[in-house]
């Protein structure tokens, strides 16, 4: 199978569960649908060879932009002080929050996702000030296993620890080298028992994973319990 073959028919499979995908997505999509390129082919030599010069005609559709060079500036809209998110994501990398909020994950699910470089600026900001006037949230960090980072010192997390004191609820969502991540759609099995990067996971199986894990955190509403079936 040629490499654009392979290329195209990995995008598929994406595209089949998944509103968007990253490179790093896509490439191990790729090593899935053509396990002879597996050693043979890295991870930069795929993006220059395969996505570097593609011209706008062969546009992969559903494939992320790689990341905005610097960290973006702005405000937040209005309507978001009128509310706090339920949970709070931390990610290791930028392009991972441009794959959550292309899920949809954000609105749906209520989980606000930043970076441990400190973007989306006008998020991290919001959150701060959110944290300041004492709303709460659940935080996991979500990183594979060749990121080795104290995350604490990381806002808005820091922010939290100095608010909340006791009251922090954070949870490590990373990998460790040689673990396995539990894949709930079944979409990584058998090919991938041991994950050792994020993506390597299909995306929506990523994004339910840490959704999971997130929203499992979170105190049960009473209002949502079932009521009794002898209630009068």
């Amino acid at each position: 199978m040629r490499a654009t073959q392979v290329i195209h028919t990995a995008a598929a499979e994406l595209r089949a569960s998944s509103r968007a995908f990253t490179s790093k997505n896509l490439y191990h999509a790729a090593l899935r649908v053509s396990p002879s390129l597996r050693g043979r082919l890295p991870y930069d030599a795929f993006r220059r060879a395969h996505l570097g010069s593609r011209p706008a005609a062969d546009a992969i559709p559903g494939l992320l932009p790689p990341p905005a060079t610097g960290v973006a500036r702005g405000r937040v809209p209005d309507e978001w002080k009128a509310y706090f998110p339920a949970a709070i994501l931390l990610v290791d990398r930028r392009e991972i929050v441009d794959l959550f909020a292309a899920s949809g994950i954000l609105v749906q699910g209520r989980i606000a996702i930043v970076c441990i470089d400190g973007s989306p600026e006008p998020v991290v900001a919001w959150l701060r000030a959110g944290i300041r006037r004492g709303y709460r949230a659940p935080v996991g960090y979500l990183h594979d296993a060749a990121t080795a980072f104290y995350p604490f010192l990381c806002e808005p997390l820091a922010t939290l620890v100095e608010h909340a004191r006791a009251g922090l609820v954070y949870r490590d969502l990373g990998l460790l080298p040689g673990s396995s991540i539990d894949d709930p759609l079944g979409l990584a099995r058998p090919a991938l028992c041991a994950t050792t990067e994020l993506e390597e996971l299909p995306p929506c199986s990523l994004v339910a994973y840490a959704a999971r894990e997130l929203l499992g955190m979170l105190s049960p509403d009473p209002m949502l319990a079932p009521t009794r079936g002898d209630t009068p």
